[in-house]
């Protein structure tokens, strides 16, 4: 196989896969009406609870000012609320609304037992497989030549 086509497939096969994971993840938080975006800051808030706004960023991996507009779009919907920290006047804490939260508890555990299922079909040694073979792409992909 020649080197631009072994590259054309690695980006089809990253393209099928990105496309699976968007649909998959916009039906399970269809019904919530919200993005899979969204859908991630409720989940890390319904397992962390009150979070900064960089320790979201940092758990999705996404800049502050990505999570920022997520986080008012939550908070136009009554999702999420910002208040201030009781110790640091300074820090303002994200919250999941008791309302919302109630409503989506068991709708994210829903969510949450699909992936599992989903991964868990794999046996041990190709989930390590999958792990390894994500890693070392991404180390490809990042490596800058000197």
């Amino acid at each position: 196989m020649f080197e631009l086509e072994k590259g054309y497939e690695v980006i089809k096969r990253i393209k099928r896969l990105k496309e699976s994971m968007h649909g998959n993840i916009e039906r399970n938080f269809k019904e919530m009406r919200l993005t899979g975006p969204q859908g991630m800051v409720v989940g890390i808030l319904i397992k962390s609870g009150p979070l900064k706004i960089g320790e979201i960023a940092a758990q999705m991996e996404l800049s502050m000012s990505t999570v920022s507009g997520i986080l008012d779009r939550l908070e136009r919907s009554e999702i999420i609320t910002r208040t201030r920290s009781e110790a640091d006047g300074r820090v303002i804490l994200i919250t999941l609304t008791d309302t919302f939260r109630q409503k989506s508890a068991a709708k994210f555990k829903r969510v949450e037992e699909h992936w599992s299922d989903k991964l868990n079909r794999a046996s041990e040694e190709e989930f390590n497989a999958i792990i390894n073979g994500l890693d070392i792409l991404e180390k490809l992909l990042t490596e800058t030549k000197e």
